[in-house]
This record gives structure tokens, C-alpha cells and sequence, in this order.
């Protein structure tokens, strides 16, 4: 009842919100009922590898619905302090406010699963007919008996990682929200340094003498320990092109751009990180099948491609969205003190040209490493 309440104050765009959620769940959880539809087509001494591979190719789908789950959570205090501080006003406190937030998406990702499992067992029992011919009765599992427990557990997958995305992506700061305007430059620490450079080095050297003396897993190993790496590097980078920009005696475009990104580094540091990796792996895994012709991408592997894609953009514009707001706050005083308008204009070009090129090395790093993997 408690959170029937506070729907009631949903906005338009927190109804789009949940409805998108929603949606990629339903896709997230047709696509683990069309593995296990699989699965139990297959005859019973069957091995289990396939069923498993299959399984496995679910989980960036899954990855990326709990990861816009995640970030979605934790705009919502920004984008309506109002609801926050009223809720705060109640007695609600931080825990409670992060469980009604991870319960949120939580529902959104439940329903989204029970809409596909609806339309599983539609298609199932032959009452409505996408494709003709049965053409869909090996992904429906029609040859077989349906798992109840299985089926039960593999659509609880959905909400679960959704929760638990949304409740470890909200911090406790974040229930009374401030608007960023005067966030404390955070300086890259030597820890975080010595990893954005060390992963990626090690990870290199695994995945050069995996290639070397052909060792697939190996290669695998050193992809992942040098994409961490490179994840970690992107807010270090962004920070220290802000310190290029307001390198020495800049003028106000320059001191403007490079202090704005040196102060949003680590917010936008982790959108842009995901980016530059999904985006590199999808473009070699993309030019990988492009030069094999009797390889082709199946329908599904482009639907979750465009699924991963989407959840991953939702993720950076809703934190543009965020650090838009930041900047109309820390810019107000500017314009009422009579600053012009094509030097704040020049700080934003200069700022987003510095991110762009950032986000081109990171991505042009991980693709080159895929590939070399993927070569082995």
C-alpha cells in the first residue's frame, strides 16, 4: 500500500521509465524461456554444453537491463527531490529509501518477465501464431514437458539482478540529493591510478602471449583483466584532460571546460567506460562474422545486440540528463554576473570534445584487444 502511495505521484516520465524497463525485460526473459524452450527439445541424453552456451549468451542481455535498472535508480532522488525530501519528511530513511527504490525496478522487471512468459505459453499452446509451419516449436519446448521450478527460476533471474542493481547503484547520499553545482573536485588517488595503468599493461601481456602460443581461455583471461583495466582508466583520463584544459594561465573557455570535467569525471567516467567497452566488442564481434561468410548473425543475436545497445545509451543520456541539470545550477551565476554567452557555449564544445576523445581511445584500446582474443 505504502508504495501504491507513492506511485500515485509517478510524472510522465517516470511512467516511460518503468514502461521501458519493462519492455527490456520482457526481451531479457524471452530470451531465457527460448533457452530453455531449447533445451527441452533437445533429447534427453543430449550433452549439456549447448544448453549451457546458450544460457551463457543471455547474460550481457541480462547485464545490461540490470545496469540501466541500476542507473535509473539512482537518477530518480536527482530528478525529483521533492518526492525524496517528502519521503525523508515521513520518517523514511536510507535503507528504506534504497529498498523502495530496488523494489521499483524490481516490479518493473517482474512484470516485464511475466509478459513473456504469457506470450510463451500463447505461442506454446498454439493459441496466437507468429511464424507458420511450427517454425518456433524447438524455441518453444513443444516436444517436451515444461520445468515448472526451472522456469520459475530462470524469470526470477530478471527481477533479482534488476533489484539488487538498483539498490547497490543508490548510495546513501544520494536520498537527499544536492544539485551538483558545487561537488568537490575528487583527485585521482595512486591506487586508482596504478590500476587504470596496470590492468590494462597485464591484461595486454596475457592476451600477446596467449596469442602467441594459441590459448583461447588465456586470451579470454587477459581481454577481461585489460578491459577492467581500461574501465577504470576512462575517469583518471577524463580528469586529466580537464587538467590539460586548465593547463597553465587559460583563458575563461579553457578554465571553464577544464574544471567542469575535472568535477564530473567519476560521474561520467562510468557511462562513458561502458560505452567505449560494449562498443568496441560489439564492432569486432560485428567485423569478426562480416569476414566469415558462412557465419551469419541470426535474428536474436541482433536483437539482443540492439538491446544491449539501447540499455547502455539509456544509461549515458540519463546522466547527461543529470549533469545538465548540474550545469544550469553552476552556471546561473555566470549569466546574472553578465558572462557571455558564446564563452559558456565554448566550454561545453571543449568539453565534450575532450570526453569524445577519451571515449575514442578507450574504445579503440578494447577493440583492438577483442580482436587480437577473438583471433585466437
Amino acid at each position: 500500500m505504502f508504495y501504491l502511495r507513492v506511485a500515485r505521484g509517478y510524472r510522465a516520465l517516470d511512467l516511460l521509465r518503468w514502461t521501458l524497463t519493462s519492455v527490456a525485460s520482457a526481451v531479457v526473459a524471452a530470451l531465457l524461456l527460448r533457452a530453455l524452450g531449447r533445451a527441452v527439445s533437445t533429447p534427453a541424453p543430449a550433452p549439456a554444453g549447448p544448453a549451457l552456451g546458450r544460457l551463457l549468451w543471455c547474460l550481457p542481455a541480462l547485464a545490461a537491463v540490470a545496469y540501466l535498472a541500476g542507473a535509473w535508480a539512482r537518477a530518480l532522488p536527482l530528478q525529483q527531490p521533492e518526492r525524496m525530501t517528502g519521503l525523508v519528511a515521513a520518517g523514511v530513511g536510507p535503507l528504506r529509501m534504497r529498498l523502495l527504490l530496488a523494489g521499483e525496478m524490481a516490479l518493473a522487471c517482474a512484470c516485464g518477465a511475466l509478459v513473456a512468459l504469457a506470450g510463451f505459453l500463447l505461442l506454446r499452446a498454439h493459441l496466437l501464431e507468429i511464424l507458420p509451419d511450427g517454425r518456433l516449436d524447438d524455441a518453444l519446448g513443444t516436444h517436451g514437458s515444461l520445468p515448472v521450478a526451472g522456469t520459475i527460476t530462470l524469470l526470477a533471474l530478471v527481477p533479482l539482478f534488476g533489484g539488487v542493481a538498483a539498490a547497490a547503484a543508490v548510495r546513501p547520499s544520494d536520498v537527499i540529493p544536492v544539485d551538483g553545482s558545487d561537488e568537490p573536485q575528487r583527485r585521482p588517488t595512486v591506487r586508482r591510478v596504478a590500476l587504470a595503468a596496470g590492468l590494462p599493461a597485464f591484461g595486454t601481456l596475457i592476451v600477446v602471449t596467449a596469442v602467441r602460443v594459441n590459448a583461447p581461455e588465456a586470451a579470454a583471461v587477459g581481454w577481461f583483466v585489460a578491459t577492467t583495466g581500461i574501465a577504470l582508466a576512462v575517469p583518471v583520463l577524463l580528469y586529466g584532460a580537464g587538467h590539460s584544459l586548465a593547463w597553465g594561465r587559460p583563458r575563461a573557455t579553457r578554465l571553464l571546460a577544464g574544471r567542469g570535467l575535472q568535477a564530473q569525471a567519476w560521474r561520467l567516467g562510468t557511462p562513458l567506460a561502458v560505452l567505449s567497452v560494449a562498443g568496441a566488442l560489439g564492432a569486432v564481434a560485428w567485423l569478426q562474422y562480416a569476414d566469415t561468410p558462412h557465419r551469419r548473425l541470426g535474428p536474436l543475436a541482433l536483437i539482443e545486440a540492439a538491446l544491449v545497445a539501447l540499455c547502455v545509451l539509456g544509461a549515458l543520456l540519463t546522466r547527461l540528463a543529470e549533469l545538465a541539470g548540474a550545469h544550469r545550477a553552476a552556471y546561473g551565476p555566470l549569466r546574472r554576473m553578465g558572462a557571455p554567452t558564446s564563452v559558456l557555449q565554448g566550454s561545453v564544445a571543449l568539453r565534450t570534445a575532450a570526453a569524445g576523445a577519451v571515449v575514442l581511445a578507450a574504445g579503440t584500446g578494447a577493440g583492438l584487444l577483442a580482436a587480437a582474443a577473438l583471433s585466437v
